[in-house]
Formats: structure tokens, C-alpha cells, sequence
């Protein structure tokens, strides 16, 4: 996959993880939709400048959508992969209390739990 769609695709999963409409983000970012909807499916190579309006409305750091795919192929590549998710629910988490924190360790081990016992 190469660095636009990663990009993109980034920018899509760290709106959705924050509840945002993509009118909603095209907004705090003063962009019309379309632009942004091309820019979350790659479609746009897009500037330094739009990135910074972008990662500041979603209030993230550039790492969280820049992360590039790794040349390597299999483990590794897939080991990547984790950790772009893993950062990406971090700084979802950021912001959050210490009891939000906890709510959603408790939901994801009994999740896991259920699905470990099927």
C-alpha cells in the first residue's frame, strides 16, 4: 500500500474512532467533504499544510497517520501493522479519564474472555 492510501486510511480510522462525521471533520479542518473524503481513500496526494490542518483537528500527533509500510513482507509487515493500531487507539485514549480507561479494559477482557471460551 503506498503512503497516500496509508495516510488516508489513518486519517479515516482515527475520525471514526473519535465519532466524528466526515462533515464534521471537514469542517474543523475548513475543507469541503468531497476533498476530504478523497484524501481518506488516497486519492489525493495532499501537502504538509493540509496534513497539519488535519492532524490538529483530530488532535494527533503526525506519527499516527504517517507511519509507512514496512518493505519487508510477512511477520514483520503484520507486526507493523499492530503497532500503527495500537498507537492509533493510545492517542485515542489520551484524553480520557483514568475510570473510561479502566471501562473499556473491563469490556475488552470480557470480550476476549467470551470469545476464548467459544
Amino acid at each position: 500500500m503506498d503512503l497516500t492510501k496509508r495516510v488516508g486510511m489513518n486519517i479515516r480510522a482515527i475520525r471514526k474512532s473519535q465519532n466524528l462525521t466526515i462533515d464534521e471533520l471537514a469542517e474543523k479542518c475548513d475543507f469541503q467533504s468531497p476533498y476530504l473524503s478523497d484524501v481518506e481513500r488516497g486519492e489525493r496526494n495532499i501537502t504538509l499544510q493540509t496534513l497539519t490542518k488535519i492532524l490538529d483537528a483530530l488532535q494527533v500527533e503526525a506519527g499516527s497517520v504517517l507511519i509507512p509500510e514496512s518493505n519487508s513482507g510477512g511477520g514483520e509487515e503484520q507486526e507493523n501493522i499492530k503497532e500503527e493500531i495500537l498507537q492509533i487507539l493510545i492517542n485515542t485514549l489520551e484524553d480520557k479519564d483514568e475510570d473510561d480507561i479502566r471501562m473499556l479494559l473491563n469490556i475488552s477482557n470480557e470480550i476476549f474472555g467470551r470469545l476464548k471460551n467459544k
